[in-house]
């Protein structure tokens, strides 16, 4: 259905597709302009440092394409048809997130991945494949944080019937990912690794490739994922406990 959605109106969400690779095309220039001007940033090469700019996309674009569908509960609930969801034999987390995939995001990863691919070939990380294993790991990882961002967004919606303050403050905190952490001063790398945790979603994935990752960087990613998923869960049965209906 989202897929018949896009195919109907191919002008407009052509150039919205467009646009999202000129951003991304933009923002890797600035990367590549830097080290016109210098060899290494914070001790990290061009295409480390690109590592980390790839992640962040990865990790946000998997995010936009899986749950786009929470830009809607807000007008559910203002209209009273999340009533109608509630009191089905159906999951309404599952169906607030996962109700409208984005196809163009999903279209967006498939250049994404064949730049990915290139970057892991001037690394030479193809001869590590422990290193690759471990990035693969820690994407999960990320992608279980995310989703606990997005359970979070839901729930504040539910709650509060405000959510677009959250997730858009944690889609332009992302950028703060495009860099490695170590550019970043000790509070700004403390409120974004254990408040809102950009640097785990992004650095740990891109160190673990890299060959940096340490046994606290591990245990620190465990934690912060384990804490912010199950959290997240309970606010949401909290906002569920609160929710005032339509009818009420």
């Amino acid at each position: 259905m989202a897929a018949a959605s896009y195919i109907s109106n191919r002008i407009e969400y052509g150039s919205y597709f467009l646009g999202k690779v000129i951003r991304f095309i933009f923002l890797l220039l600035v990367i590549i302009s830097i080290f016109s001007h210098t060899k290494t940033m914070a001790g990290y090469s061009k295409y480390q440092v690109i590592v980390f700019f790839l992640t962040a996309f990865l990790v946000d674009t998997i995010g936009q394409a899986l749950f786009r569908g929470i830009y809607l509960v807000r007008e559910d609930i203002r209209k009273g048809n999340f009533d109608y969801v509630v009191s089905k034999p159906l999951n309404s987390l599952v169906y607030s997130m996962f109700r409208l995939p984005d196809v163009l995001d999903v279209i967006f990863l498939i250049p994404l991945f064949v730049l990915i691919i290139f970057t892991f070939i001037k690394l030479g990380v193809f001869f590590n494949p422990t290193n690759i294993f471990l990035y693969i790991i820690f994407i999960s990882l990320s992608i279980i944080i995310l989703t606990a961002l997005h359970i979070i967004s839901v729930s504040l919606t539910v709650w509060t019937m405000e959510s677009e303050s959250f997730i858009w403050m944690y889609r332009n905190a992302v950028f703060l990912g495009l860099f490695p952490p170590e550019i970043y001063s000790n509070p700004i790398q403390l409120i974004f690794t254990y408040i809102l945790p950009i640097i785990v979603i992004v650095a740990v994935p891109a160190k673990a490739l890299l060959g940096l990752l340490t046994l606290q960087m591990v245990l620190m990613a465990l934690a912060v994922s384990f804490v912010f998923f199950f959290g997240s869960l309970l606010l949401w049965k909290t906002a569920l406990k609160h929710y005032s209906s339509a009818s009420s």
